[in-house]
């Protein structure tokens, strides 16, 4: 009969292994540290909206960098950034400011964010207010559609390009018949 501790044959070296000592080479390559990937999870889950911006523009700035033929050691020596902030920025995690977005931008000629010309206070009012009259519009033609009778409301359901204006106007159409 076998003793209680088995011999298991370690795969790397061949050599036979009591569990005592699988258990203690187990213990020696684990980390001491705790596990911070729920931290991670929770912080990606909190940062999401610019983490995919990130991600996206780390991707334009690949495409640009294999159209160019340009390598990342050359893109952080334009850029002035060291070559692991610029491999750390192609790995899509990092929040990019805004001068960093425009240095990338100047060493790649090319665009990675479109932002809109400013809107004047008076062109904001403006829009804010042509939405409002287009939202009121809306509101008084439904009453009016709900008011009319029946045969005119039908006829409108079927100008608006409705499904349900042909069935109603068919109605509409046979009681006047």
């Amino acid at each position: 009969m076998m003793s209680e501790t088995k011999l298991i044959l370690n795969i790397w070296r061949f050599e036979p292994m009591t569990i005592n000592n699988m258990k203690e080479k187990i213990d020696s390559l684990l980390s001491t540290e705790p596990s911070r990937w729920m931290e991670k999870a929770l912080r990606d889950e909190a940062n999401e909206a610019w983490l995919k911006m990130s991600s996206n523009i780390a991707l334009r700035i690949l495409g640009a960098l294999q159209a160019t033929g340009m390598s990342q050691k050359e893109l952080a020596t334009k850029t002035g950034v060291s070559p692991q902030q610029v491999s750390k920025l192609l790995k899509g995690n990092e929040n990019l400011t805004l001068e960093t977005i425009a240095k990338l931008e100047a060493a790649l000629g090319i665009e990675l964010i479109a932002i809109p010309e400013s809107v004047s206070g008076s062109e904001a009012a403006l829009s804010a207010t042509q939405r409002q009259k287009k939202s009121a519009s809306r509101i008084r033609e439904t009453k009016t559609l709900l008011s009319a009778p029946q045969g005119h409301a039908a006829e409108k359901v079927h100008e608006t390009g409705s499904g349900y204006g042909k069935k109603a106007r068919k109605k509409v159409v046979s009681k006047e018949a």
